[in-house]
């Protein structure tokens, strides 16, 4: 990730590792609290370093968050390269390719749940805090899901297959991450869904809206 003038490089091993542990006590720290209830005390405390040793790594706590995200976006791709390596694409059809996309598409949200909650809230008061080079990084990201879909181009009922793989997939993601990030919110909890019973709907949703059906 390329350094920002808020968040201050590590020159040296001791300096990453205590870096590390900052970014982790943060992400800990979201697992039990919003954002805007943890204070630079609370993630110093949780890290095991001084207050000083925190604003030698970032301007301010607000400086935290862009950087977690492009941290977990950097490796973004390869996690989805690692998922997509398990499987026999060639041997599976249109629908279980289809559900397959649905099923991973929950498990990613769910896995970082909190931080990615926290940034996707963040991200919405204060877009531009999110440089546009890890923007354009999860645009290339959410392509390849499409593409495995865009092979069934004869079965999907839409005369650009592309085009209506990435806004299938983009229906789905958006549903998946209201209902796993935002789970407590009138919406979301007013349609009760264990993760198992999201992903068959959703990849019902995502069948039915490629062909047509």
């Amino acid at each position: 990730m390329a350094p920002s003038a808020s968040v201050y490089p590590p020159l040296q091993a001791r300096s990453r590792k205590t870096l590390d542990r900052i970014s982790r006590a943060v992400e800990d720290l979201l697992a039990t609290r919003a954002f805007d209830d943890i204070t630079v005390a609370d993630i110093v405390r949780t890290a095991g370093c001084s207050t000083g040793s925190f604003y030698a790594r970032f301007a301010s706590k607000d400086d935290v968050l862009p950087y977690l995200y492009a941290r977990y976006d950097a490796d973004l791709r390869q996690r989805v390269e690692s998922r997509i390596s398990t499987v026999d694409w060639e041997r599976l059809t249109f629908r279980e390719t289809v559900q397959l996309v649905a099923d991973n598409t929950v498990d990613m949200y769910t896995e970082r749940r909190h931080l990615l909650r926290a940034v996707a809230l963040f991200a919405r008061t204060q877009p531009r805090a999110i440089k546009a080079d890890v923007r354009r990084g999860r645009e290339s990201t959410t392509d390849l899901p499409a593409k495995f879909l865009a092979r069934f181009a004869r079965e999907i009922n839409h005369a650009d297959s592309m085009d209506a793989a990435r806004l299938g997939f983009f229906m789905v993601a958006s549903v998946a991450r209201e209902k796993i990030l935002f789970g407590e919110a009138p919406h979301a909890s007013s349609t009760p869904l264990s993760n198992d019973r999201l992903k068959t709907e959703l990849g019902r949703m995502l069948h039915s809206y490629l062909t047509g059906g």
